[in-house]
């Protein structure tokens, strides 16, 4: 079952307020209050929003999906490749056009995507309109739901294989905050799993996926 809801906070909390079911989703086109990762805002406008329910994950789900969720929406923009950055945020050409965000719940997993569709919310940011895209906003929900399924699928090493084909920050310079404290070098090593390697002026530095945030645009 998906559950259409005019407008939400969040599809997030939406799920758990109507108490959605393994393997049901909620959509909403209208989200006033979403939520990225570590707090962050995700602002909606021209876009969709969406949760599945799942029972569990895998430790690479994140990076699966957002390899699955790449190459699916890719195929409505065949010009333009869709990049992640890690650990699974998309972008086209520095800019934003989706973000996942996994949150647990009691004994089931929320997957939440978020997907500019009509128009790009923000400066920073794009839309599949934008990348040449005439895909109406139910046929995205279709392929970010599949994405869901389909990444279920992958086992680690293709999540792996998949994802670092679209790797947008090898090679470039970037700072990371982690920890409280900001560092600023080129990204050299990324395994999307754990860990990214930042060489600085110093040293060799290495950080962890789940704590780490990427301050700078690539």
């Amino acid at each position: 079952m998906v559950l259409f809801l005019d407008k939400v906070t969040s599809t997030q909390d939406a799920a758990v307020e109507h108490d959605l079911q393994i393997g049901e989703a909620c959509v909403s086109y209208n989200q006033t209050q979403g939520r990225g990762r570590r707090g962050n805002q995700w602002n909606s406008s021209g876009g969709i929003a969406l949760t599945v329910v799942v029972e569990t994950i895998t430790a690479h789900m994140s990076i699966a999906l957002a390899a699955t969720l790449a190459a699916q929406l890719n195929n409505l923009i065949p010009e333009k490749k869709i990049g992640i950055k890690w650990p699974n945020d998309l972008f086209v050409r520095g800019q934003k056009i989706a973000g996942i965000l996994i949150e647990q719940q009691a004994d089931r997993y929320l997957v939440g995507i978020g997907i500019n569709v009509l128009e790009a919310p923000i400066p920073s940011a794009t839309c599949l309109r934008e990348c040449g895209s005439d895909a109406l906003l139910p046929v995205v929900v279709d392929v970010a739901i599949g994405s869901v399924f389909d990444a279920a699928q992958l086992n680690e090493n293709t999540a792996v294989s998949e994802w670092k084909k679209r790797d947008i920050l090898m090679g470039t310079k970037q700072t990371i905050r982690s920890g409280g404290t900001s560092v600023e070098g080129t990204v050299i090593s990324v395994d999307p799993c754990n860990t990214l390697i930042l060489q600085t002026s110093e040293a060799l530095l290495e950080f962890p996926a789940a704590t780490s945030t990427i301050v700078t645009s690539c």
